[in-house]
């Protein structure tokens, strides 16, 4: 059984992501996804729990990842301070301090934050602990299965037949 968890986050420091260094050394992208990621408590960590709790800071003119929509699991934001655009399956809406973004597991939950402000975006993540989920990629036409530890991209037209080598 879990215990309660207390953690002061204030002392934590936060892990550098860039997923341009990771997935593009070349700089082929026009897009920049930087951001720093506080971790404060994950069920795929510690094999317990149902939520994921992240704090994020987004610099200005940096985005936290492409745009995409989740099929596994549910996000909620709370923007701390700062302000950012963010871009939806129904347009872009302006987010500030004080705002919360329920983002649902559907098509309907497509979402990608930029900070287009000059001061840092500070911001809440809780999600709902999937074992699996597929994420969408509208914009590049891009899918990506999770599952464990499996992570894996495809094209979204490269179907095969369900029973192809089988």
């Amino acid at each position: 059984m879990r215990d309660l968890i207390i953690k002061n986050v204030k002392d934590e420091g936060y892990k550098v992501k860039n997923l341009n260094r990771f997935y593009d050394p070349d700089g082929e992208h026009k897009r920049s996804f930087e951001f720093l990621k506080k971790e404060v408590f994950s069920p795929y960590r510690s094999g317990e729990g149902q939520l994921t709790v992240n704090f994020y800071t987004i610099m200005p003119g940096k985005s936290n990842y492409p745009y995409h929509r989740h099929f596994g699991k549910e996000e909620v934001f709370y923007i701390i301070s700062g302000k950012a655009t963010l871009k939806t399956s129904k347009g872009d809406i302006e987010v500030k301090e004080g705002d919360v973004i329920v983002i649902p597991p559907n098509e309907n939950g497509g979402h990608m934050l930029t900070n287009t402000s000059d001061v840092p975006l500070v911001y809440l993540d809780v999600d709902t602990y999937s074992a699996s989920d597929v994420v969408v990629y509208p914009d590049s036409g891009n899918v990506r299965v999770l599952a464990g530890e499996m992570q894996k991209s495809f094209k979204l037209d490269s179907e095969v037949n369900y029973l192809d080598g089988e």
